[in-house]
C-alpha cells in the first residue's frame, strides 16, 4: 500500500504538463482482438512481492519500465537480472529513508533524467537494500544508459477512454507490434473479489473484482484486457469487459488468480461514483538505449545525506571562476533522510556518476570548456552532517566510448564539504597567463633607446640586451646582450 490518492493524480496531471504525453499518436485499421494479455509476453519480468510501501515504484519501474525497455530490446526479461530494473533503486532516493509511499512518476522522472539501476546491480529482494543507495560508477553508468523519453497520460471516464487504453494495451498504434502496459492507483483496503470466476474469458483467468475498496492507496498495472469477460452491476445489468490487472504482491495472494485480476470496465464508467476509490488516469511511458556521451565521477564521504545537493556545470574559458551553464542533478538532492550517503547502518562514503550528455552542446561552444560541480550543503533535517570530498572527475566518451578522456580534479582529496556551496573545477585545457609591457625601442629620432632591455628567455633565464647602428636602408643593427651563467638578474 503505497500513495495518498489524491496527490498521485495531482502528480499525473504535472507529468503531462513536462512531458506533453497525452495520447496513442495512431491507432491501427485492424480489427482489434478480443483479449490481450502482455503479462504473457517475454518483455514482461516475474511477478514482484514488493517490499514496504514501493507499490507505485514495484509497478512504474520493477513492471511497466522493465517490460517496456525489453521490449523496445526485444529481450526477455526473465533470462537475466540485467534485464529486470531496480524499484528499490528509485524508491530509497524517494522514500526519505523511512517506510512511506511514493509517486510513481517521481520515479519516471529520475529515468527521464539519469537512468535507471539494474537488478543486477541494485537487487530489490534483500531487506537489506530497503533504504539504500547504490554506490559505484560502473553501477550508476550502466543505469544511464536506460531512459524514460515520455510520459503518456490516458484519461478513462467513459468508453472512449477505455477504448483508447484498449488500443495501447493491443500495439500502442504501431500495426503488427506488441501492446504497452499502463499503471493505475486504487484503494485496495475491503475489496471485494470472487475467486472462482468461471463465465466466459479469452484469458482464462478466475479472479474478478466485484466491488471496489472503500480505504488504502496502491498502485497496481494493467496488463491486458479482456472484452467476454462478464460482471453483473449493482443494478442487475449484465456487463462485459474488464481490465487485467497485474498486482506486486507475489504468486501466491489468496484473492488474486497467479497475482492478477479482472477489473471491469463498469467501474471506470460509473466517474461520477468510483471517483474515490479509484484512479481516472491511467499512465504510459516510453523509453530508449541513450549511449552517455559526457560523465561526472563524484566520490565523498559524507554522514547525513538530506543535507547534500549536487549541481554539474560547464563555462566557456579555463579561467572562468563559475559555470555558465548549470544544473541541478536529480537524484541525492536533499533526500534520503538524516543517515550516512548510503543509508541506515551503512557506509558514509559513496560514489556516484552524473550524466551531462543532454548539455553536450554548451561544450561544442568552447573550445577550452571548464567544468563545475557544486555540491550545496544546507541542514535538512534534525543534524547537520560533515564530511569531505575524496575525488572529482568528468568522462568524456563523445570520441571514443571504449576509452573516454578523463578530465581529473586536482587537490580535492579531503577538502572539507562547508555549509552554502562548494564549487570544485576541471580545466580541460590549462589557462594561459601573459604579460604584456609597451616598450618603444626607437627613440624620437628613430635610432635605438640607449637604455639596455632585460629579456626572459624560453627557458626561464635573463638576457640583457642592448641595441646600437640601426640602419634602416639596410635593414642592419647591432645587437649586445650579456647573460649570468645561472640565469639570475645579478649582472651589470
Amino acid at each position: 500500500m503505497a500513495i495518498a490518492f489524491i496527490r498521485k493524480a495531482c502528480i499525473i496531471l504535472t507529468a503531462a504538463v513536462l512531458f506533453g504525453a497525452n495520447t496513442v499518436e495512431a491507432r491501427a485499421q485492424e480489427s482489434i482482438p478480443d483479449g490481450v494479455d502482455n503479462s504473457k509476453l517475454v518483455y514482461f519480468p516475474p511477478l514482484i512481492s514488493q517490499i514496504g510501501g514501493s507499490c507505485a515504484q514495484a509497478s512504474y519501474i520493477g513492471y511497466m519500465f522493465t517490460y517496456e525497455m525489453n521490449r523496445l530490446l526485444n529481450r526477455n526479461a526473465s533470462e537475466s537480472k540485467d534485464n529486470q530494473f531496480s524499484y528499490l533503486y528509485t524508491w530509497n532516493f524517494i522514500n526519505g529513508g523511512i517506510d512511506e509511499g511514493s509517486l510513481g512518476t517521481e520515479g519516471l522522472q529520475i529515468a527521464f533524467e539519469g537512468g535507471i539501476a539494474t537488478e543486477a546491480d541494485f537487487p530489490s529482494q534483500y531487506s537489506s537494500y530497503q533504504f539504500k543507495w547504490t554506490s559505484g560508477y560502473e553501477s550508476y553508468l550502466k543505469a544511464i544508459h536506460y531512459r524514460v523519453t515520455k510520459i503518456r497520460t490516458f484519461e478513462v471516464t467513459d468508453r472512449a477512454g477505455i477504448d483508447e487504453v484498449r488500443h495501447y494495451l493491443w500495439n500502442r498504434g504501431e500495426l503488427g507490434k506488441p501492446g504497452g502496459i499502463v499503471t493505475f492507483s486504487s484503494r485496495s483496503s475491503g475489496w471485494t473479489i470472487n475467486t472462482h470466476y468461471t463465465g466466459p474469458s479469452v484469458t482464462g483467468y478466475m479472479a474478478l473484482l466485484t466491488k471496489l475498496a472503500p480505504d488504502g492507496a496502491h498502485a497496481m498495472t494493467i496488463v491486458g484486457y479482456d472484452d467476454l469477460v462478464e460482471f453483473t452491476a449493482p443494478d442487475g445489468t449484465l456487463t462485459k469487459g474488464a481490465f487485467i490487472v497485474c498486482n506486486t504482491w507475489g504468486d501466491d495472494y489468496y484473492m488474486h488468480d497467479r497475482g492478477r485480476f479482472y477489473l471491469p470496465y463498469y467501474f471506470w464508467e460509473q466517474s461520477d461514483r468510483s471517483a474515490n476509490e479509484l484512479s481516472h488516469d491511467m499512465v504510459g511511458t516510453d523509453v530508449e538505449y541513450r549511449e552517455p556521451k559526457v560523465v561526472f565521477r563524484v566520490k565523498l564521504d559524507y554522514t547525513s545525506r538530506n543535507d547534500l545537493s549536487f549541481r554539474i556545470g560547464v563555462s566557456n574559458k579555463a579561467s572562468d571562476q563559475l559555470p555558465v551553464h548549470d544544473y541541478l542533478v536529480p537524484i541525492a538532492n536533499y533526500q534520503g533522510g538524516d543517515y550516512p550517503m548510503q543509508g541506515n547502518n551503512a557506509s558514509s562514503e559513496i560514489e556516484f556518476a552524473f550524466d551531462f550528455s543532454s548539455y553536450v552542446d554548451h561544450i561544442h561552444d568552447s573550445e577550452e570548456p571548464k567544468f563545475f560541480l557544486t555540491v550545496s550543503r544546507n541542514k535538512r533535517g534534525r543534524q547537520l552532517g560533515s564530511g569531505k570530498m575524496l575525488a572529482f572527475s568528468v568522462y568524456d566518451y563523445r570520441e571514443d566510448p571504449s576509452s573516454p578522456k578523463i578530465y581529473v580534479c586536482e587537490d580535492i582529496a579531503g577538502k572539507e564539504i562547508r555549509s552554502g556551496d562548494n564549487i570544485f573545477s576541471i580545466e580541460t585545457v590549462a589557462a594561459k597567463t601573459t604579460s604584456y609591457s609597451k616598450v618603444n625601442w626607437l627613440n624620437s629620432s628613430g635610432q635605438p633607446a640607449a637604455a639596455p632591455f632585460v629579456l626572459r628567455t624560453a627557458d626561464g633565464k635573463y638576457v640583457k640586451i642592448r641595441f646600437s647602428d640601426y640602419n634602416r636602408q639596410e635593414g642592419t643593427i647591432k645587437m649586445k646582450y650579456v647573460y649570468a651563467p645561472d640565469g639570475s638578474l645579478k649582472f651589470e
